[in-house]
């Protein structure tokens, strides 16, 4: 499993309580497609607010970067799509 996210200088700085939550949904999402990422994506955003977190759209975005890589070109596509939506 690529884990190049983490490598992102960025992802030094975020909460590790947020860190885990992107691990557990990076890890989830890997090899779905668009339809079945998005309720994991609002449930993990979900599991942060009961917590009083929020992902910013830096940490947003490294979460896209990250599904990605294994995604196929049209469901890239879709995701960047909904990136433009929400960043």
């Amino acid at each position: 499993m690529n884990e190049q996210w983490k490598m992102n200088p960025a992802v030094q700085n975020i909460d590790p309580k947020k860190i885990e939550i992107m691990e557990l949904l990076v890890n989830q999402s890997r090899g779905k497609n668009m339809e079945d990422i998005l309720p994991d994506l609002m449930a993990a955003s979900s599991r942060l607010a009961e917590q009083g977190i929020a992902f910013s759209n830096e940490e947003t975005g490294i979460i896209i970067d990250a599904l990605s890589e294994t995604m196929t070109g049209q469901d890239r596509q879709r995701l960047e799509m909904l990136r433009n939506l929400i960043l």
